[in-house]
């Protein structure tokens, strides 16, 4: 298992502004002083160099004239130059070559490092060494130091200014992500109609901000439902509840003249109202939680012959006398992919809902589309029809158009909530299409192994 790299723990107190800041300055620091470094070290040479030539060409430069000229009277014109020192010869071995410090806060007038030495001969002692000739190399060290000073300000300066530079870029680039992170600090669960601050640039930041604002859209759109789901869901549960109690009530209040075989009829269809709207509202919460395209006709997905299941629907059901329900169904197999259960779910609360508004007849189809990429299941019933205004609106929970606000025939108000739950976890859709009379519900659900259309 591979380790997590953390920060420590003194870092995790300091800004991304901050941390940026030092990433950059030490990012420039380190190769300029680098650069500074070789810089100096390839000129301690060269100024060696010059200060030999330097010494050599003032030497003949006090030689110069008729050629009488002792090494007496040499070197007295060469002390006269402050970059100079003279000794005696002592030995025929020449002093140690000098050398330069590479440190720029090296004293210039210190006897250290050791200093250019050359031997010059007096010509009138026949070739005969007579003084050593110092060069202190202080002018060439103060040169160096001035360099060694220069570079250091200068990478000093630069590393500096980058910060600087960083610091201000990244305030402004993150000044939109704390106007957002103190927007969205504002939100609570009970106030979710305000939104993050969208900056005006195309990038990263902003694209965050547009995403946020979408989430939220979404989640203010889930809270709403959500309140207005417990709030038709407690009301849907008080209904039979209170009638029920109500039922009990008065025949407690005179159990002599109660007919207890109606007050039990009627407190058991109170009770299977309740059972029924809570049921639909446990299947909808399960299908909320297991999330769309993701729940459990995903997971337990099989290949499902429509055939025999809408058939065996179909079959099990009986209407009331004074219904018709017809079935028709392709030859051969019409195969999709998904869960047994919960598309035989998606059939009987159509055909609950037809029944409950039909007139007289109700007609079942399955087909193929002209594609041969989705079936279709078709409920058709030939009562008042659904207006186009309320065509989407029918597919909301708790929704019933005003003919059908009854107790007896209006149903717990989800049977089509579900329907349309259940054909989007399966990929599929759901309609409501013109008919010549009534209501016709088209659900789409694709075929298994075969390509969906373009």
């Amino acid at each position: 298992m591979k380790r997590r790299l953390r920060l420590p723990r003194r870092w995790r107190h300091i800004t991304l502004r901050c941390r940026l800041a030092l990433i950059v300055a030490l990012t420039a620091l380190v190769p300029l002083s680098a650069g500074a470094v070789t810089a100096v070290h390839a000129l301690r040479p060269y100024l060696l160099q010059e200060g030999l030539t330097y010494t050599r060409g003032e030497w003949a430069q006090a030689f110069a004239g008729d050629g009488s000229v002792t090494g007496t009277v040499v070197a007295e014109r060469l002390r006269k130059n402050p970059r100079f020192t003279l000794r005696k010869v002592t030995t025929s071995y020449p002093p140690e070559r000098g050398a330069l410090s590479l440190w720029p806060w090296t004293d210039p007038e210190s006897t250290r490092p050791v200093p250019v030495a050359e031997i010059y001969h007096d010509p009138a002692k026949g070739g005969v060494p007579d003084w050593w000739v110092y060069n202190r190399l202080a002018h060439e060290q103060r040169l160096l130091n001035t360099v060694g000073w220069s570079l250091a300000g200068a990478v000093v300066l630069i590393s500096a200014t980058s910060a600087g530079v960083t610091w201000a870029v990244a305030g402004r680039v993150l000044r939109p992500v704390g106007a957002i992170r103190s927007r969205f600090a504002e939100l609570t669960a009970h106030d979710l109609n305000q939104r993050v601050p969208v900056p005006d640039s195309d990038d990263e930041v902003g694209r965050l901000a547009r995403t946020m604002n979408g989430t939220l859209e979404r989640l203010q759109q889930s809270v709403e439902k959500q309140r207005r789901f417990v709030a038709d869901a407690s009301h849907e549960l008080r209904t039979p509840l209170a009638a029920l109690r109500a039922e009990l009530e008065i025949a407690l209040a005179q159990p002599g003249r109660a007919d207890w075989q109606d007050v039990v009829a009627g407190a058991l269809g109170d009770t299977e109202r309740l059972q029924q709207l809570v049921s639909d509202l446990l299947l909808l919460a399960r299908l909320d939680f297991e999330g769309e395209g993701e729940g459990e006709g995903q997971r337990q997905a099989r290949p499902v012959d429509l055939v025999a299941l809408v058939g065996e629907e179909v079959a099990r059901r009986r209407p009331p006398a004074r219904l018709t329900v017809t079935l028709s169904v392709p030859p051969g197999d019409v195969t999709v992919t998904g869960h047994p259960g919960l598309l035989r779910r998606v059939v009987g609360n159509l055909v609950d809902n037809a029944e409950r508004h039909a007139a007289g007849s109700v007609a079942v189809t399955l087909a193929v589309d002209t594609t041969e990429t989705h079936a279709l299941i078709s409920v058709e019933d030939d009562g008042a029809g659904i207006p186009v205004a309320d065509r989407e609106r029918v597919f909301e929970r708790f929704t019933r158009l005003d003919e059908s606000r009854t107790r007896d025939s209006g149903g717990t108000g989800l049977g089509l909530a579900i329907v349309r739950h259940i054909t989007t976890l399966h990929r599929g859709s759901v309609d409501i299409t013109d008919s010549r009379a009534g209501a016709r519900f088209l659900v789409r659900i694709p075929l298994a192994n075969r390509p969906a259309a373009r």
